[in-house]
C-alpha cells in the first residue's frame, strides 16, 4: 500500500467573502491525479493551497504528518523543505519565468539549494535535452513561445528534484504537437514514481495520463472520484 503523503482534512477556503472551496476531504499517494471541474469550481485555490501559496479558512492541510500553516512555514528549515517537495507549474508559465537566459531559469533554484557547480551544469544540461530546449538555451525566457516557456518552466521543476509535480492545465496554450510532448513526458515521469497532480479540462487527456480523477463542481465541492 502506497504512502499517504498529503491529507485535506475539511478544508474551506474564501477570499474577500467568495467561497472557493467547501469541506473538502482528500489523500494524495504517489500517483497521478487529476482534478477536473468547470471554470470557478475551485482548482486553482486548492492549487494554491497545497503549494503552500495560500492556506485554509476553515479545515486543515497535512504534508507528510506536517500541518502546513502560516506558524509552520515561518521556519526557514520548515519552508526551504516543503517548497523543495513540491513543484508548481503555473497555467501561465511567464508568471515564473524571470532570469536572463534558460540555461539561468533552470540552475536558479539549484543555486538556491546551494548545489555543486558541476552538479548545477550536469542538471541543466540533462534537463535542456529532456525538453528539447537545446536550440534557446541562451535566449531569454520571456522571448520564447508558449511551449517553450512551459517546457522551461517544467525543466527548472524538475531540476529540483521535487518528490511531488503540481500543473495547472498543462495543455493550455499549448498546439496539438505540444500537447503530445507534455502528455508523453508526464506518462515518462509516472513511472519514475513521483506524485503527479494535475488539473485540465481535456477530458481524454485526463482518462489517458491519471490513475485518479477528481470532479469538482460549481458549488466548490468534490462530486465524484473516479
Amino acid at each position: 500500500m502506497s504512502e499517504e503523503l498529503i491529507r485535506l482534512e475539511n478544508v474551506s477556503y474564501s477570499y474577500e467573502k467568495n467561497k472557493a472551496l467547501d469541506h473538502i476531504d482528500l489523500s494524495f499517494e504517489k500517483k497521478c491525479y487529476c482534478i477536473q471541474g468547470p471554470n470557478g469550481c475551485g482548482k486553482s485555490s486548492l492549487f494554491r493551497i497545497l503549494t503552500g501559496l495560500s492556506f485554509p479558512t476553515e479545515g486543515h492541510y497535512y504534508f507528510k504528518g506536517n500541518e502546513i500553516n502560516q506558524k509552520y512555514l515561518r521556519s526557514d528549515e520548515n519552508r526551504m523543505k516543503f517548497h523543495k517537495a513540491i513543484g508548481f507549474v503555473f497555467q501561465e508559465p511567464e508568471v515564473q519565468l524571470f532570469t536572463r537566459s534558460v540555461e539561468d531559469e533552470i540552475a536558479f533554484g539549484l543555486f538556491q539549494l546551494e548545489k555543486d557547480p558541476s552538479e548545477i551544469r550536469a542538471k541543466v544540461d540533462k534537463y535542456i535535452k529532456m525538453l528539447d530546449l537545446e536550440s534557446v538555451r541562451e535566449r531569454a525566457p520571456f522571448n520564447l513561445s508558449g511551449g517553450e516557456k512551459k517546457r522551461v518552466a517544467l525543466a527548472a521543476i524538475l531540476a529540483m528534484d521535487s518528490e511531488i509535480l503540481i500543473m495547472d492545465e498543462p495543455l493550455n496554450g499549448l498546439d496539438e504537437e505540444g500537447q503530445e510532448f507534455v502528455t508523453d513526458l508526464l506518462i515518462k515521469l509516472k513511472s519514475t514514481g513521483r506524485m503527479i497532480i494535475l488539473s485540465s479540462h481535456n477530458s481524454a487527456f485526463a482518462k489517458k495520463i491519471a490513475d485518479t480523477r477528481i470532479i469538482m463542481n460549481k458549488d466548490h465541492k468534490i462530486s465524484e472520484i473516479l
